[in-house]
């Protein structure tokens, strides 16, 4: 079947978690550092479902999730807090087209920054957010929007 691309139920939220938690583990894993990242209750990705679905992504095939994507605004800062694709689903163009739905949830808003955060070893990562102009300078908004008092 092919993959299916659809907004994230609040059910589903839990399982895409524990996509994103054993994402992060290989990726540390394979690059020489071990397990670093652990389940937890995903409040914060609930709270955002509720408050602004537009943001939240899972690709799908037959039922199985492959991937989950997660992006949330404030203000004008669009900041991507998650994009996973199962390790064997990598490869196939599927973290393109939830990147690409997430990217519409910041032209949707009219957020004109964007951040995200990914480790310096994930290649990858840092590839595929160079066409959509994330840089490194949103790394010191997000930074000051997140420690301003």
């Amino acid at each position: 079947m092919p993959v299916t691309y659809r907004p994230a139920r609040a059910e589903e939220i839990a399982q895409a978690e524990e996509l994103v938690v054993r994402s992060i583990n290989d990726l540390t894993e394979r690059h020489g550092f071990g397990p670093m990242a652990s389940l937890r209750p995903p409040q914060f990705q609930l709270f955002s479902l509720s408050d602004d679905p537009d943001g939240l992504w899972v690709a799908e095939d037959a039922g199985q999730l492959l991937g989950f994507a997660f992006s949330w605004v404030c203000g004008d800062l669009w900041f991507l807090a998650e994009l996973f694709v199962s390790r064997g689903n990598q490869g196939r163009g599927i973290g393109n087209e939830l990147l690409k739905r997430t990217l519409q949830h910041a032209q949707k808003t009219r957020a004109t920054n964007k951040a995200l955060i990914t480790f310096t070893f994930n290649t990858v990562s840092q590839c595929a957010a160079c066409p959509f102009r994330t840089q490194p300078r949103t790394c010191k908004v997000l930074r000051r929007l997140m420690f301003k008092h």
